[in-house]
């Protein structure tokens, strides 16, 4: 394979800049090497060639004088063979049990068989149970001087707080596009295959910043001859950057050529959904500044993510990643797999997913009465209307009491819970090009205000009266007069209805916009 055929052996030899490599060949020149170390990063990134490395020149014979292994004396051979018993590597998703801590315990203690040190590579650390943790502890922390410990996980909240306290902490980055272009050029070379540059650069995307991952790309391509288009289009951050700047700017013919190129290169499309709801979600943590340590993507990628994140809001995302779930689960059910996200496609350029439809129409559904035939009107009202000048709306406040109704059956189809809370409050007038609602209850106002209730009964608002109306919850003091007899205690006619209301299709998490009450 070339990820072990091409495996750096020196210090040196990792690809540049590189701070942890930088930071440890400084250690040995200086002889100030810690008794345990803890790497941290993603799978692919150099944490254990950078461990065998470091035990390298822990024991190397002839050591350079920037603290390097020379990578040429019995030492270091035997340490590149896998030869060398002095190097202990631990798997800890196979050994992760407080007896194979105790057993290494037991022989820690005991000197090296060649070399000057003793090296343990624990890869996977996160995998130790609590108790093989507490084990590990006390070694940790005083282990005989002949020893040294390096840690390897890809999963950093998995580590308790107290190992990491007892190690010297290195993280490991993503590897930029043009690191991996120039490695990857580099074998390339020596292999004697000619693979062009364009192709090299895409390798390193779908790699997302992992050497073996490119590595084992860039091996299908030279000795299996295969096109690089073929194989790699899934994991492409560009495309998925693209297909969201189409949908961004409305563009479905766009987007929807987007998903039916995937389908004719022959790309599984519930695969390709699942994928492009991951970037949705990394989006999401984006643009709700809500990121840190939760995102794993190269640098170049993440820049422009966040220039894409800088477009869109919180809701449009969430919006997106609805309509995109629901399509992944209709997929493999469809007879025309691209169909569910042609249609969510469609939706969201066309009223940011909360597209209203029409009873006996083709896209079933019930849309807002208005009064009349041929699309949306504005409610008549009853009598003399008075000009709100503070207002630029055209609608006055009687229009809207008039079709309170057409506006309660708007909202139903998209939530039935959002509706019962509407029917829980009183329109009591127009504030500029506001629509002021009594609300009786702080939940009930809180749950209207929400971003997702919010757009909902705004986009109704908007279908009916044609015109842009927000919404703004006034908490009043009053309580209505209870109308059941089955009421007792703090329970009101206010919660039987919201709960009464809800529809069999809502879930409680839909409901309550994905918290529930305190």
């Amino acid at each position: 394979m070339f990820y072990t055929k091409y495996r750096p052996q020196t210090f040196n030899e990792i690809a540049k800049p590189n701070d942890v490599a930088s930071a440890l060949s400084n250690q040995v020149k200086a002889d100030k090497v810690g008794h345990a170390y803890l790497f941290i990063g993603p799978r692919g990134t150099g944490k254990t060639t950078t461990a065998r490395i470091l035990a390298k020149a822990l024991n190397c014979e002839k050591l350079d004088k920037n603290g390097d292994p020379c990578a040429k004396c019995d030492t270091c051979a035997a340490i590149t063979t896998g030869n060398y018993l002095d190097l202990i590597e631990i798997d800890a998703a196979s050994n992760r049990g407080i007896d194979d801590i105790r057993d290494l315990r037991d022989k820690i203690k005991l000197a090296p068989s060649n070399g000057k040190q003793k090296v343990y590579i624990i890869d996977e650390v996160h995998m130790l149970t609590t108790e093989a943790f507490n084990a590990l502890l006390k070694t940790l922390e005083e282990p005989p001087s002949h020893a040294n410990f390096i840690l390897c996980t890809t999963e950093e909240h998995k580590v308790p707080d107290t190992i990491k306290s007892r190690c010297q902490v290195f993280k490991f980055k993503r590897a930029s596009v043009p690191q991996l272009v120039e490695k990857l050029g580099n074998i390339a070379k020596a292999e004697k295959a000619k693979v062009k540059k364009e192709d090299l650069e895409k390798i390193a995307k779908a790699s997302l910043g992992g050497f073996r991952d490119a590595e084992t790309l860039l091996q299908q391509v030279v000795e299996g001859e295969m096109d690089v288009d073929s194989f790699i289009g899934i994991s492409d951050k560009q495309e998925f950057i693209d297909f969201v700047e189409a949908l961004n700017a409305k563009d479905s013919k766009e987007a929807i050529r987007v998903i039916n190129k995937v389908y004719e290169d022959g790309i599984e499309l519930h695969t390709w959904s699942l994928e492009l709801l991951k970037y949705l979600r990394d989006l999401l943590f984006i643009s709700a500044n809500a990121y840190e340590g939760l995102i794993d993507v190269p640098e170049d990628v993440f820049v422009s993510m966040e220039e894409q994140a800088s477009k869109l809001d919180s809701v449009e995302v969430v919006l997106m990643l609805e309509e995109f779930s629901k399509a992944a689960n209709l997929i493999r059910s469809s007879s025309i797999s691209q169909l569910p996200l042609e249609i969510a496609v469609v939706k969201l350029c066309n009223g940011g997913g909360l597209v209203l439809s029409t009873q006996g129409n083709p896209g079933g559904g019930t849309k807002p009465s208005t009064g009349g035939s041929g699309g949306p009107q504005k409610a008549k009202s009853k009598g003399p209307v008075k000009l709100n000048t503070s207002s630029s709306l055209t609608t006055q406040f009687e229009q809207i009491e008039n079709a309170w109704t057409d506006v309660l059956k708007g909202v139903v189809v998209h939530n039935h819970g959002v509706q019962a809370l509407l029917k829980a409050t009183k329109p009591i007038t127009l504030d500029g090009n506001a629509l002021v609602l009594e609300v009786f209850y702080k939940f009930h106002k809180e749950r209207l205000e929400t971003p997702k209730n919010r757009k909902i009964v705004e986009l109704v608002l908007s279908e009916i009266f044609g015109e842009d109306i927000s919404l703004d919850c006034h908490l009043s003091d009053e309580r209505p007069a209870p109308r059941t007899k089955n009421e007792s205690g703090e329970l009101t006619d206010m919660n039987i209805k919201v709960s009464s209301d809800i529809g069999s299709g809502d879930s409680l998490l839909d409901v309550f916009d994905g918290s529930l009450p305190l």
